[in-house]
């Protein structure tokens, strides 16, 4: 019985905005004027009277009838900011309380119900309402916009604080009081904004927030990184970006967040050269931060195969021995980390790969002196590939999926005549490319 009743009054309810929607939309804005008015005398008992403001106010607005009542604007604003608050306060009492979706609809709703009113006004009073209602809905909207960058929820934080900007920059050209009380309010604002929209992907809105912030000599190094690396990845932007990293570094000389952001603009370059200096600078300022060991490590990795292939082998083997160095103090640094694991046995094959190939170009030569040479550049291999196995066999216990530690294993096998273990992770390896895990690793460490 208690389902019956409630769906009668459902049906009496659309009934009624029915009504008022074919007959008179004044009605409707009148009878969800006075809904309101009892709501706000008692709202504990009359929540439901509030949710029939709701309907018949968006009944009058739908019918366009009264889109030049400022008034009606207002009382459509008011109505929604009242939705808003419900779960604004709720959320006050209980700091856990998550909000709801319609919470940012309601106050976001209520801004455009605003400068409605503000386009229709024709009484000073009506602005002056109306700016009230928007200053309202602002610190609605802001709360919205911190609950969510508090849960990481970038993309729907962004979509809030923005409005809460655009609400301020419409009182400031409204001639109103504005929603922050001095400039430097507005700017971190606009900073935590920029921050939300560039972490929800939203690039052009970040890139533009930056700039604004850029261009007023913002004293947070953050905005430069950032801006620098937006600009970084546009093609022919790249003068306008190291004019931007430049100036960051003039007013922040030293300050780890630029050097990072030039560091990954170098790396993405490839410059390697510059990269070096950058990376030490980069350890002395974060002795303990193990990537930056084996991203230099990587980096003395690529030069020594640059200039191996260039025939400098001294130059070669002076960076091989600096990429050793980093991998090693990287892992002296973390005992575990893989990635320098990994990188020195691929530093030792690398290498057992171009003395192969010097290797191979002795064959010819069956002199004693030549044979000689050959069975010395094969015994260096060897040498390399012993040194290279246990680091790959590390490796593998961490990732026995990792396409390249089993095609090194595998060659390692081969190249040893070590026929079953070669055939062991090749099938390892075919299991992969069948997108079939290999459950377990073959090695205990």
């Amino acid at each position: 019985m208690k389902k019956v009743l409630l769906s009668l009054v459902a049906l009496l309810l659309l009934a009624s905005t029915g009504m008022y929607g074919q007959e008179d939309a004044g009605k409707a804005y009148k009878k969800a004027k006075t809904l309101l008015g009892n709501f706000n005398v008692d709202p504990s008992n009359n929540e439901g009277k509030l949710q029939e403001a709701k309907q018949l106010i968006d009944v009058a607005a739908a019918s366009g009838e009264l889109k030049s009542d400022a008034k009606f604007w207002i009382t459509r604003g008011e109505i929604y900011n009242t939705l808003a608050s419900q779960d604004i306060n709720k959320l006050l009492i209980n700091p856990e309380y998550k909000l709801p979706e319609g919470t940012e609809k309601n106050a976001s709703e209520a801004v455009e119900a605003y400068k409605m009113a503000i386009s229709a006004a024709e009484k000073k009073y009506e602005t002056r309402d109306a700016q009230t209602g928007l200053s309202e809905s602002a610190r609605l909207l802001n709360a919205v916009g911190n609950q969510h960058l508090q849960l990481q929820e970038y993309a729907e934080a962004y979509s809030a604080l923005q409005k809460v900007l655009d609400v301020h920059n419409l009182m400031a050209k409204e001639g109103a009081e504005p929603v922050f009380e001095n400039p430097e309010d507005v700017d971190q604002h606009t900073f935590v904004t920029a921050f939300c929209a560039r972490q929800a992907n939203q690039t052009e809105a970040a890139k533009s927030l930056f700039k604004t912030l850029y261009d007023k000599d913002y004293a947070e190094p953050q905005v430069y990184a950032n801006y620098f690396s937006m600009l970084s990845v546009e093609e022919g932007q790249e003068d306008a970006a190291l004019a931007v990293m430049e100036k960051g570094k003039k007013l922040f000389p030293g300050n780890t967040e630029l050097l990072f952001a030039e560091i990954n603009y170098y790396l993405r370059e490839e410059r390697l050269d510059d990269l070096v200096g950058k990376l030490k600078q980069a350890i002395e300022k974060e002795p303990e931060n193990v990537s930056l060991y084996s991203t230099l490590g990587n980096v003395y990795d690529n030069l020594f195969q640059r200039e191996l292939e260039a025939g400098n082998e001294a130059k070669a083997q002076e960076n091989f021995d600096e990429a050793l160095k980093y991998y090693n103090q990287a892992l002296e640094k973390k005992p575990d980390f893989i990635d320098a694991t990994y990188s020195i046995g691929a530093l030792y094959y690398n290498k057992a790969a171009a003395v192969t190939k010097e290797m191979m170009e002795l064959e010819a030569d069956l002199s004693k002196e030549g044979i000689k040479k050959y069975n010395d550049k094969k015994k260096e291999v060897f040498d390399l590939f012993d040194k290279a196995l246990p680091y790959f066999k590390k490796a593998e216990t961490s990732n026995p999926n990792d396409i390249n530690t089993l095609i090194a294993l595998r060659e390692i096998y081969a190249r040893k005549d070590d026929l079953a273990m070669s055939n062991e992770f090749k099938k390892r390896l075919e299991n992969v490319q069948n997108n079939v895990d290999n459950e377990k690793p073959y090695f205990n460490e």
